[in-house]
């Protein structure tokens, strides 16, 4: 049976598209004044007519070409307005679906859905849009099919499995995530844009106050920092709102948003490795976040390259728990590299002071201006302590069943890959490197953030224990493979030797 796209979503739409134009039509007015002041009420009624019949054309052209049906082996798609596509996405490859709804969404009744395939960055496809109960129907569907093709010749999979609540966040969870959402990078793009815009107004500003400009200048950076905090808290709650994770049979479920509110599934199957993300506030309250990253695509981000959350936040044991329950794994106990290359950390910080001090120097002589290039010389204590504690983050750990990695202190990342699923494990020296006889080796996976460069990597070994290292992972690659080989050999073996029972003769 084919399908068409809800009714309402022709005006949602509409009205979507036309705010779209909103932007540009008055930054053209405010432009072009002139030309803007020779349009008459009765013109300007005519064009903006003109522009929402045309908009609603397309939108009604779009709904009216657009249809989709589920067949026996595939999800078939037909679009496209003047150039038509024809899509069929076999269940096999489908990797989640998504279903996305913002608050006017759901007052209306309507939902997106998004269908992810393995391999891909973006979305297969997006269905704009039909109703919430369609939609979840077309999950459920698209869902069951997807385990009918993997399951073993044989066998059925379990079609009603029972969900089984796994984490719920909490207030106090969305408290904690609030202040420990804090991001640098957010300072720095406030920090470059007042740099751009703000001088010639600040400049003008300072000469007036009867206070040293020095007090000015820490009064905007410590707003800067406020604003920062506000902004990444709010957006981590509102992003946050309502989490839930449920597992069901072999896939993890979970609903999430404020005011875009996303429901989709991680397939337990595809989970190519789990990270633990702990930032420096997040370790002081003694949390962590889970990344569950599956081939080609992290859940819940919308299509594109990267990971998120599978726990946005949690205490450290609950994350740990819910994370065996993923994939069983023992303790880590991180080595660490050689000390040798803590004292190349250190070096390479007190060259870069050196550099910054030399640019900064150049700079006063250029401009004629006092610009205090002697402050860097504040950091050269600073630097051995940076570099103890970036040693200290970094490290790998060699289990009988996964391999760890960690690195990073202000954002510490830990990723456990269990052996069958490494692709590929790669040994590497930089030129830098080799002067120190250090070594890097990556363990690369098929999940997203290989495509990002966020595969696990255990930096700055030794030279021979970064060789030991990438021959034992590629070397239990291989006995976790054949082992698995023979367990899916015996339970075929199994299931071939059991009678079969069939209707009684009569």
């Amino acid at each position: 049976m084919t399908y068409s796209l809800h009714p309402l979503s022709v005006p949602y739409r509409v009205v979507q598209a036309g705010l779209g134009y909103v932007p540009l039509v008055v930054f053209l007015a405010v432009a072009s004044g002139s030309v803007a002041g020779a349009f008459t009420p009765i013109l300007w009624f005519l064009v903006i007519t003109l522009a929402i019949a045309g908009i609603t054309g397309w939108q009604l052209a779009y709904y009216r070409r657009f249809a989709y049906e589920t067949t026996p082996d595939t999800f078939d798609i037909r679009s496209g307005v003047i150039s038509r596509r024809n899509r069929e996405i076999p269940y096999w490859r489908v990797q989640n679906v998504d279903i996305s709804r913002n608050v006017v969404q759901r007052a209306l009744g309507i939902a997106q859905l998004s269908i992810e395939t393995a391999g891909g960055g973006e979305s297969e496809a997006v269905l704009r849009y039909v109703g919430y109960e369609e939609a979840k129907r077309l999950q459920n569907e698209l869902r069951r099919r997807n385990r009918r093709e993997e399951a073993t010749e044989g066998t059925e999979p379990d079609e009603r499995a029972e969900e089984r609540l796994l984490y719920e966040i909490t207030p106090e969870d969305l408290a904690v995530l609030a202040v420990a959402s804090f991001d640098l990078r957010l300072v720095s793009f406030l920090s470059v844009l007042l740099s751009v815009v703000a001088p010639p107004v600040l400049v003008e500003i300072i000469t007036d106050l009867p206070v040293n400009p020095l007090v000015v200048v820490g009064a905007v950076i410590v707003l800067v920092v406020i604003g920062s905090a506000i902004v990444s808290g709010a957006n981590a709650v509102i992003n946050t709102y309502g989490f839930r994770l449920t597992q069901a049979g072999d896939e993890l479920r979970y609903e999430r948003g404020l005011l875009q509110r996303y429901d989709g599934s991680i397939p337990l199957d595809k989970v190519q490795l789990l990270a633990f993300r702990e930032n420096l506030l997040k370790r002081v309250f003694g949390y962590s976040s889970l990344v569950v990253e599956t081939a080609g695509y992290a859940p819940g981000q919308g299509g594109g390259v990267g990971s998120e959350s599978a726990v946005p936040i949690a205490g450290r044991e609950t994350t740990l728990r819910i994370a065996r329950e993923i994939e069983p794994f023992g303790g880590i106990e991180m080595t660490r590299p050689p000390t040798r290359a803590r004292r190349r950390y250190a070096i390479r910080y007190l060259l870069g002071l050196a550099v910054l001090g030399g640019v900064v120097y150049v700079a006063t002589l250029a401009l004629g201006l006092e610009m205090y290039w002697y402050a860097v010389v504040l950091g050269v204590p600073l630097a051995p302590i940076a570099a103890h504690y970036k040693w200290k983050s970094r490290g790998y750990h060699v289990g009988a069943e996964y391999v760890a990695t960690r690195s990073g202190f202000w954002r510490r990342t830990t990723r456990v890959v269990p052996y069958y699923r490494v692709q590929n494990v790669i040994e590497s020296r930089t030129v830098f490197q080799r002067r120190w006889r250090l070594a890097s080796v990556l363990i690369d996976t098929a999940g997203s953030s290989s495509l990002v460069g966020g595969d696990p990597r255990a930096f700055d070994l030794d030279e021979r224990e970064a060789a030991d290292l990438r021959e034992t992972v590629a070397g239990r690659l291989q006995d976790a493979l054949t082992k698995r080989r023979r367990l899916a050999a015996r339970e075929r073996e199994i299931d071939e030797a059991l009678p079969t029972f069939g209707e009684p003769e009569e």
